[in-house]
């Protein structure tokens, strides 16, 4: 009773590292946590609008090639890229360049920045930050939603599902904002959708990854503006989309070795245990 008590207590250690494994592989964004973006939005009494974006490398090894790219209201800003951001070092960079809103209300904003992690690597990372400003008054969004993301390791699909929480019909306007890496030929520019009072609207966007991106577990976000009685509301409905298999965006092999490896500490273990128990000394009857 004891031995077969002890080979389930094996098994569970054992499935327990297979799915920490299969964990880990899975989520490719647990290893990107080198680039801390941060906005800072002011906003004059004429609208006019001015935007900072500080980016700073929380790493332990220096970053190459950052192209930072603003989306604002509609519009997009390239700033000055970064040769190089060693280790706890950070830039600010500013821009004036927007043209001034006039509705009071909420906006959102949007920050994306390409970098390559080492000097010799050919695929950049993306990253995506999410931000929003109000000129005079904040106007959140009464529009509500949820995205689900659904498809496989190169084709994908996001299922949007909006609701209009308020007691008028909404003109509302949605832009998605992807990485660089994933592409929509349905959804490339500004769509718009008209919800009335209390209604719930559902559809799909297909997703498809850009030839000879890695893939892996990327967020998305859907903003969510609208105009009512001169003034402007916005949100921002966020998901994660996974373009990888269920070991991960990398290859196979080496989840393979690690499993080996630990089935046949699991058997040598079990065979020695078997082995001891039958070499054992009985008690002698006189």
């Amino acid at each position: 009773m004891k031995f077969t008590w002890r080979i389930m207590k094996l098994s569970v250690g054992w499935l327990a590292c297979c799915f920490l494994v299969c964990a880990l592989g899975a989520n490719p964004a647990l290893a990107i946590g080198t680039l801390e973006i941060k906005t800072q939005t002011e906003v004059s009494e004429q609208g006019r609008v001015g935007i900072t974006l500080t980016l700073k490398n929380i790493g332990s090894s220096p970053i190459y090639h950052l192209h930072p790219m603003l989306h604002f209201h509609h519009t997009m800003a390239m700033l000055n890229s970064i040769h190089r951001l060693n280790p706890g070092e950070s830039v600010t960079l500013k821009n004036h360049d927007h043209p001034p809103v006039r509705l009071h209300g909420s906006y959102p904003l949007v920050a994306m920045i390409r970098y390559q992690p080492n000097i010799e690597s050919v695929r950049p990372i993306s990253l995506v930050h999410t931000d929003s400003f109000f000129f005079k008054e904040a106007r959140p969004s009464e529009i509500e939603g949820s995205i689900v993301a659904g498809g496989g390791e190169e084709s994908s699909f996001l299922k949007v599902n909006l609701r209009n929480t308020s007691t008028s019909f909404k003109n509302v306007r949605m832009m998605l904002v992807l990485p660089p890496e994933i592409e929509s030929k349905t959804f490339q520019k500004m769509k718009g959708l008209t919800l009335r009072s209390g209604e719930e609207k559902t559809f799909d966007i297909p997703l498809a990854l850009v030839n000879g991106s890695p893939g892996g577990q990327v967020p998305v976000h859907l903003l969510v503006e609208y105009g009512q009685m001169v003034q402007h509301y916005s949100g921002d409905i966020v998901g994660m989309i996974n373009f990888a298999p269920f070991w991960g965006a990398g290859p196979l092999w080496p989840h393979l070795l690690v499993l080996l490896f630990l089935s046949s500490v699991l058997f040598i273990t079990v065979h020695r245990r078997r082995v001891d128990r039958r070499q054992k000394p009985t008690g002698v009857s006189c």
